[in-house]
């Protein structure tokens, strides 16, 4: 155990002064144009640990080191692991023709979101340079709501007729490797409707020529397009899922939404949480106006406020008897502070419990009164 304990920062330590000669070496290397070499070192990088050296890079340097990447899919996932204010500027900055040729190789979740944060001149540019299937699946996610289960499925899924046999499901899983996932392979009928689902255990361990109807599940935990994310995510939490079918209202298999697509909306909760809690929202974090942070948080403020007066009239009250015995002042920065503790706590076991489902909003009177 004492090992643990101290491999953890020497690792650390190690890792942060390796990023940091990568760092220095790619910005040394822009500066000589050495534009080959340049190449060479970003391509023995992991997309993750690139997308964190553009972070440490001057703002200005970003765009061009990004496109010095020589394999799109490369870039493609580089892109998607950036901050949000970085990919903002790589998009903005960037030529339509060479953001069209990275963001092809986006999943169509992931290219839905980044789309809809575009200029709507830029879109329009963007959308006219993809090919007719990536446009046609671009559509068909940016219909709806973003925090919906349909804003943030992906098209990209895998399933089959009820009618095949394990060996013909197994054949076609093999020839579809441009599959984003298969977690677990999802049953249609002729319609097209969402009648069962197999995993890949089930699959394997059964005979070759048994029909998938015989060892296909009717039970499916699924979801319709109009599903709240975080309702999708409860999902995935309490029953340990890997992905999620996302059907329309006449039970049609339209998508599915992936772990990793619930581990960014469980990050983005818990964010939006932890603001709620502070008095403050996400959009403080978007802006560098004081007056617009002013503005966010002053109902949060006016509150505390009118709880001062409140107890100063309560103190008020009781001002002849602070003055024959002073000592009882002394207690209030006590009190005070006592109280501020418990509002503190009451509001982070309301604000978590919201969250995780555990408090219903129809009991916020008893709640309060509690």
């Amino acid at each position: 155990m004492q090992i643990n304990v101290e491999t953890k920062p020497v690792a650390s330590v190690a890792y942060n002064t390796r990023k940091k000669r990568l760092v220095e070496t790619i910005e040394r290397l822009y500066h000589r144009e050495a534009k080959a070499s340049l190449q060479k070192v970003i391509s023995r990088l992991h997309p993750a640990d690139m997308a964190s050296i553009l972070d440490e890079l001057p703002p200005a340097h970003v765009v061009d080191v990004f496109y010095a990447i020589a394999e799109t899919e490369m870039a493609a996932e580089v892109f998607s692991q950036l901050s949000p204010s970085l990919r903002t500027e790589v998009m903005t900055e960037s030529p339509v023709e060479k953001l069209a040729a990275v963001l092809k190789h986006l999943a169509p979740d992931d290219l839905a979101d980044l789309v809809g944060d575009l200029p709507e001149d830029q879109r329009e540019q963007l959308m006219a340079l993809l090919d007719r299937k990536s446009k046609d699946e671009l559509e068909s996610l940016l219909q709806y709501d973003p925090s919906s289960a349909g804003g943030i499925m992906t098209t990209d899924f895998f399933s089959l007729s009820h009618t095949l046999t394990v060996e013909e499901a197994i054949e076609n899983i093999r020839s579809r490797e441009d599959v984003e996932m298969v977690f677990y392979l999802y049953l249609t009928d002729e319609a097209g409707r969402l009648v069962g689902v197999v995993s890949l255990r089930q699959l394997l361990l059964a005979r070759p020529g048994t029909p998938l109807h015989k060892v296909m599940n009717r039970r499916v935990m699924k979801v319709t397009t109009d599903a709240d994310q975080t309702t999708v995510a409860m999902l995935v939490e309490k029953y340990h899922l890997l992905a999620v079918p996302v059907v329309d209202e006449e039970n049609v298999l339209v998508g599915m939404v992936t772990v990793d697509d619930v581990i960014d909306v469980l990050e983005e909760e818990t964010t939006r949480d932890m603001l709620k809690m502070a008095g403050t929202s996400e959009s403080e974090t978007l802006t560098h106006s004081a007056f617009k942070i002013a503005g966010i948080r002053l109902p949060w403020l006016l509150a505390a406020f009118i709880g001062g007066l409140a107890a100063t009239a309560v103190i008020g009250r009781y001002e002849a008897i602070l003055g024959e015995v002073l000592v009882l002042s002394a207690f209030l920065p006590v009190v005070m502070g006592m109280a501020g503790n418990v509002g503190v706590q009451s509001a982070t076991v309301a604000v978590r419990g919201l969250a995780t489902g555990a408090i219903d909003v129809r009991d916020t009177v008893p709640l309060v009164l509690k």
